[in-house]
């Protein structure tokens, strides 16, 4: 409790430097009155174009960047890759909802989708402070090392840990949210589009099986139908069917069945982890 209170103190009590670039004068006034009222923000440029983006980002150092997607002259998501990762936290902007998924890609802070309200915006505003907050503490450690949870396991120099989905970004209704993948029980097709059933709520993306599939940690996701990909922690149970299928229950209850071209495939996703079948 005590920790708690004194990383809340020293959160409170941090600086941020925000930069705002996009060519709408309405966008930039209602970002600079919302950061304008927060005290532990300083704006240090508005821009209305990419490159004067880019040279204000080499000048000012800013810890975050809310930036409009399509920015004339270099665009956001362009300007966000030439700037080599030097904005800790980075908010897109845009009119529209389809960049969300590539937003995510680009380890985005946020994403608000245009017009906006000032509660939105305060939203995104936090969660930028707590992405700059986080990359402070990681910088802060011997070693640059980052403690999670558990000690990160150690690789050789010359190999990367995969790369997998962390968040997904869905859409409810007029808004765009993120989702932790680790949190999603399981993914079923629908057409050109797949849905995340997450408990009870169900929500789409526009996205393929194939292609999600290999965006996923095998450790945690197994595919067990052309259909359908399972988080192993919703696995409750699953017992053989007629003609060689099987049927799958998740913790939430929900049966699904499994193909039996993708049944040893299964097991050996559960062998991986110890289980014993």
């Amino acid at each position: 409790m005590a920790t708690d209170s004194i990383h809340a103190a020293a959160f409170s009590q941090s600086r941020f430097r925000a930069l705002i670039a996009d060519d709408q004068p309405a966008t930039r006034e209602a970002i600079s009155r919302v950061l304008g009222d927060d005290g532990s923000v300083e704006i240090v440029s508005e821009c209305t174009n990419g490159h004067d983006a880019l040279a204000a980002i080499e000048q000012h150092a800013p810890d975050m960047l809310f930036v409009d997607v399509q920015l004339p002259e270099v665009p956001g998501f362009q300007l966000v890759e030439s700037s080599s990762g030097k904005v800790p936290a980075v908010v897109f902007m845009s009119a529209q909802d389809q960049y969300a998924a590539r937003a995510f890609d680009a380890h985005a802070a946020d994403y608000v989708v245009k017009p906006f309200h000032d509660q939105r915006l305060l939203q995104a505003l936090e969660r930028a402070k707590a992405r700059v907050q986080m990359e402070r503490t990681r910088a802060s450690i011997p070693g640059n090392l980052e403690l999670v949870g558990e000690a990160a396991p150690a690789f050789p120099a010359n190999r990367q840990e995969p790369k997998y989905l962390d968040r997904l970004a869905l859409r409810h209704g007029d808004r765009i949210f993120f989702q932790k993948v680790q949190l999603v029980d399981c993914f079923t097709s629908d057409a050109n589009y797949v849905r995340v059933h997450c408990g009870l709520a169900t929500y789409r993306m526009r996205c393929t099986m194939n292609q999600l599939e290999r965006q996923l940690n095998p450790r945690q996701f197994v595919r067990i139908h052309r259909c359908t990909i399972i988080n192993l922690e919703s696995l409750r149970e699953y017992r053989p069917l007629p003609h060689g299928d099987y049927m799958v229950k998740l913790t939430t209850s929900r049966e699904l069945t499994m193909s039996r071209n993708y049944r040893q495939q299964f097991r050996r996703a559960l062998a991986a982890l110890s289980y014993t079948h």
